[in-house]
């Protein structure tokens, strides 16, 4: 009796995952942990199925216990040195792409790598359209992350790159590296933090861009800047929090003819200013932000110069359905300039007295993103966005009034972080004269994250 209690025990025992030492086990060991239990046990089927059952139980939960050690050892990176981790990844992907430009040949290849709505040529419907075939792997990216813990909180260091400079394709096809993010980040608390550095513009909630093989899919109607920045963090709890920023200011104005103004605009002596709310009510999450920015100007041949103060907010988010699908919003409106559309508007127009004459920005994207299968989702998007130019500008052929892209797209993913996929993109530019063109693109993309 006391050796079956024995062997009754220690089944048990050995599975206890706090008791247990994976580097030790072997599967020969279970097989004789097995075989030695259904000896001792009466010969009966009921109690010898419930003993595989039961061990059965006990390793499944092992082999769960040792996953999650595995993940969160994967997020936490690696130790390289006493207190601070290390962790790295990014992605290859090939783009490959058909475009046709409705009136005449493109203005600036740069369209060619991705939507940029300001170069679509425009024209009268007489000249001959322009098509165009443009592979490249510049999106790449790599990224670097290490974190420390010290007496002070965590700080966490961040520094990305990827591929997307000028190149070369009569040979080589090589490309630049450029700076994306270089920042660092201090959690001096538990509910607030300090950023220093290079990243998106708190202004631009990052979460809320929608899922394209374009390089930012809704381009007419989204905020797209990335910019060094100093940003303080709160946490309110519920999934809520505040951010407030000062970032690097930059202007852009057009002359009274239409041109891009002579002079030094990149005169502010302030930063721009962004306060952000960030919230959560049930399935959806939301952020409301808030933009200040000095507008400036200085053209020191002529003796002209000019300030005033703009404006602008953004309200963004997602919806998430309960079958996985989700909806995907930016509203924006104001002196935004070179925060929405890929600067395809200025802030301002030096008028013939020399004063600025601010141009007022309207516009956003709605997305809603499909998943048909566990492998296989698409997504449909429409942006716009408008600019009230000054009526000096009236009939300028070069000054965008307003653009405008669809974006249709099949993503199949055989694994996780393996994509492949297709997208078709209607783009439209219309300028203050009354001249339009458009873009018609097909592109295909492969993907693979790690």
């Amino acid at each position: 009796m006391q050796t079956f209690e024995r062997l009754e025990r220690t089944p048990a025992t050995i599975f206890n995952p706090k008791a247990f030492k994976p580097k030790a086990f072997k599967p020969l060991t279970l097989a004789t942990m097995i075989a030695a239990s259904i000896v001792a046990v009466p010969a009966s089927a009921d109690a010898v199925l419930d003993r595989i059952t039961a061990l059965e139980q006990e390793l499944t939960a092992l082999k769960t216990q040792l996953k999650e050690k595995e993940e969160l050892q994967h997020k936490k990176g690696v130790e390289l040195k006493k207190g601070t981790r290390f962790q790295y990844g990014g992605y290859i992907k090939l783009d490959s792409s058909w475009s046709n430009y409705s009136d005449a040949q493109r203005a600036n290849n740069v369209g060619d790598d991705f939507l940029v709505p300001s170069t679509i040529p425009v024209g009268d419907g007489t000249n001959d359209g322009d098509t165009v075939m443009d592979t490249n792997a510049k999106f790449s990216r790599l990224w670097f992350k290490t974190t420390t813990e010290t007496s002070a909180g965590t700080v966490s260091s961040y520094i990305e790159t990827d591929f997307n400079g000028s190149n070369d394709e009569r040979l080589t096809n090589q490309s630049f590296n450029g700076l994306r993010h270089a920042f660092l980040k201090w959690d001096y608390s538990d509910s607030s933090s300090l950023l220093f550095g290079q990243t998106w513009s708190t202004f631009f909630n990052v979460g809320a861009l929608p899922e394209a093989i374009d390089f930012v899919g809704p381009t007419s109607g989204t905020v797209f800047v990335r910019q060094s920045q100093v940003r303080w963090t709160h946490k309110l709890g519920n999934g809520s929090s505040v951010m407030l920023a000062a970032e690097n200011p930059s202007v852009g104005v057009w002359d009274g003819g239409g041109g891009f103004a002579n002079n030094d605009t990149d005169d502010s002596a302030t930063p721009d200013l962004v306060a952000r709310y960030n919230g959560k009510a049930g399935n959806l999450s939301y952020s409301l932000a808030a933009l200040g920015r000095e507008i400036t100007y200085d053209d020191q041949a002529n003796d002209q110069d000019d300030d005033d103060y703009g404006f602008g907010v953004s309200l963004s988010g997602k919806y998430m359905f309960d079958n996985g699908d989700d909806i995907k919003f930016m509203f924006n409106h104001g002196n935004l300039g070179r925060y929405v559309a890929l600067q395809a508007f200025r802030d301002a127009t030096v008028e013939a007295d020399g004063k600025l004459d601010l141009v007022d920005v309207t516009g956003g994207y709605v997305a809603y993103r499909h998943h048909w299968n566990d492998q296989w989702r698409s997504t449909l998007s429409y942006a716009y966005s408008s600019a009230d130019n000054p009526n000096s500008l009236a009939t300028s052929d070069s000054v965008t009034k307003e653009v405008s892209n669809a974006n249709l797209n099949l993503i199949y993913s055989p694994t996780k972080k393996l994509s492949f996929g297709a997208e078709y993109i209607y783009a439209e530019r219309e300028v203050e004269s009354g001249l339009d063109g458009d873009l018609k693109r097909v592109q295909f993309m492969g993907k693979w994250a790690f």
